[in-house]
Parts: C-alpha cells; sequence; structure tokens
C-alpha cells in the first residue's frame, strides 16, 4: 500500500527506496569517488585515470569535447584522445574536466518541480562547486572533496524530479530565501528533503562520507556530526552560488550566521573577496557551454 500525503499524493517509503529505484538517472557520477580515490594515492598514475575514463563511453566522448573546448584548448590544437585531453589539462586539473564531463548528463536538465531550466540547474551547480573550491583554499580541505560536494549538492532535486516524473506526479516547491530554500514545502509534501535524498543517492553511488554528509546538512550545518566543517563549507558555498548571479544593482542575499562564518575563519571582507573569485571562476567555467 502506498503511503499518501497530506495532498493525498503517493509518498515513496524514504529516500533510500526513492534512490534505488530511480533506473533513468544515469550513473555516471559514479566514477567519480573512484577517481577521487586514485587521486588521493601518491601510488596512481596518470595511465590509471585514462583508463578509468575510457571505461564509459559517455566520459570519454564528453572529455573530448572539453579537450576541445575554448576553455582547456586555448591555443586551437585539436586533441583526439583521452590521453591527450588528460595530458593537456594536467594531473591537477583532470579531476575538474572529468566531473563535469560525468555530470553533464545528470544535471543540464529542466526540473519542473523546482521552477529551473536546464541552464539554471548547471549554473547552479558548478557556482556552488567553484564557490566550494574557493573555500576549500581557504580552510585547508581537500579541493577535490569540496568541488565534489558543491558540484552534486543538488543531486536530491534531481532524484525527486526523477521520481515524479516515473510516478506521474504534478507538484511544484516553494521557495523561501536562502538558507532554507525548498526544505518546508519538501517536508510538507513529502516527508523529507532534497538534501536527504541526495545523501542517499551519493550514499548508493558509494561516495565518501566527507562529500555525503556535507550534502545531508547543507541547511543545517549544526547537526553534522562527522564533517561538520565541510557541511558549513558546503552551506557557505551556496551562499556564494546565489550571490555571484546577483545583478549589481539587487541587493545580496542575507549573510550565512555568524557562527558558521567564524567555524571557517570567514570575515565579511573574505567574503566579499571570494564572491569575486567565484564570479570570475564562473566566466571562464561557462565558455565551457559555448562549446
Amino acid at each position: 500500500m502506498k503511503t499518501l500525503t497530506a495532498e493525498g499524493v503517493a509518498r515513496p517509503p524514504g529516500p533510500d527506496d526513492l534512490v534505488r529505484n530511480l533506473e533513468q538517472l544515469p550513473a555516471t557520477a559514479a566514477v567519480l569517488p573512484h577517481l577521487l580515490r586514485l587521486l588521493k594515492s601518491d601510488n596512481s598514475a596518470l595511465s590509471e585515470v585514462i583508463e578509468l575514463i575510457r571505461v564509459d563511453s559517455a566520459i570519454t566522448a564528453r572529455t573530448l569535447q572539453m579537450g576541445n573546448s575554448a576553455y582547456y584548448n586555448a591555443r586551437g590544437t585539436p586533441c583526439d584522445s583521452v590521453t591527450e585531453a588528460v595530458h593537456r589539462v594536467g594531473f591537477n586539473e583532470v579531476y575538474k574536466l572529468v566531473s563535469y564531463a560525468a555530470t553533464a548528463q545528470l544535471l543540464m536538465r529542466a526540473l519542473a518541480p523546482y521552477h529551473l531550466q536546464p541552464e539554471e540547474t548547471w549554473k547552479r551547480s558548478v557556482s556552488c562547486a567553484l564557490a566550494a573550491e574557493q573555500l576549500a583554499d581557504h580552510v585547508g580541505v581537500n579541493r577535490n572533496l569540496a568541488y565534489t560536494a558543491g558540484l552534486l549538492h543538488g543531486v536530491g532535486m534531481i532524484a525527486i524530479d526523477a521520481w515524479m516524473q516515473r510516478e506521474s506526479i504534478d507538484l511544484h516547491f516553494d521557495s523561501d530565501e536562502l538558507p532554507s530554500e525548498t526544505i518546508a514545502s519538501e517536508t510538507r509534501l513529502l516527508g523529507y528533503t532534497n538534501a536527504e535524498v541526495g545523501a542517499a543517492l551519493l550514499h548508493l553511488w558509494e561516495f565518501p562520507p566527507s562529500i555525503v554528509e556535507p550534502v545531508r546538512w547543507q541547511y543545517d550545518p549544526r547537526k553534522s556530526r562527522e564533517e561538520p566543517l565541510l557541511a558549513c563549507l558546503l552551506h557557505v558555498a551556496k551562499w556564494l552560488r546565489d550571490a555571484a548571479h546577483v545583478p549589481e544593482d539587487q541587493p545580496l542575499p542575507i549573510q550565512p550566521e555568524a557562527w558558521i562564518l567564524e567555524t571557517l575563519q570567514l570575515t565579511p571582507t573574505d567574503l566579499e573577496i571570494r564572491l569575486y573569485q567565484v564570479r570570475d571562476a564562473f566566466a571562464r567555467a561557462a565558455r565551457l557551454l559555448e562549446d
């Protein structure tokens, strides 16, 4: 028997069951935990990274496309192999290249329940990833871990949208200002939030707790027992994500709570500096979408 919400809508038993049955979601992002392990190992060679990429034809094709993009190919010299693409960007940048390639199909999609067009979904994801990377440098945590948490922080929204399409359910979530966003509406209609669903999906794809837990507690970092620093980092990265795209004549979102900034040893001046950096980084990354 299906559980029903107060509105009479079928409710899945829980986040774990929701994500376990979503066959239509592309699982290419699941290659990223394996790549993270390779890049963190001192014994890994670039050849192992290349072989991991070549296992998936979709990632291979996208990696080649991006290797030839203006972002990575300033000289205009074509590359026709994964090996050339990886060597072109270098060992330190290969994770960003592959993460773009692996998540392109997943993140470039409309999310009707959240009133987001494909470009907006991608922009939010990439902006948050770049913001998290900037904050990682400041805090002194692993850049790739922070970047991945930022890139996939909204994956629960994608899973919820996919579930609704499968069940032919038409719901729309009301959105509040940061930091709450849609969680009040999600809780009322579903019984849980996109953050819980996102954490369940990332756990299913075997991402480490250092990514799963920040995504789970992105709305309430105080509750994170395992990764409070990264949860605070992701919380602030979401502020930077939105602030980076506010028109100059409009006010910025209300800054995160003081205790969160203190946890990250950030001052308002630091936050302003990071904001400019995220804007510049996104402008460069947006060139990927033009190719």
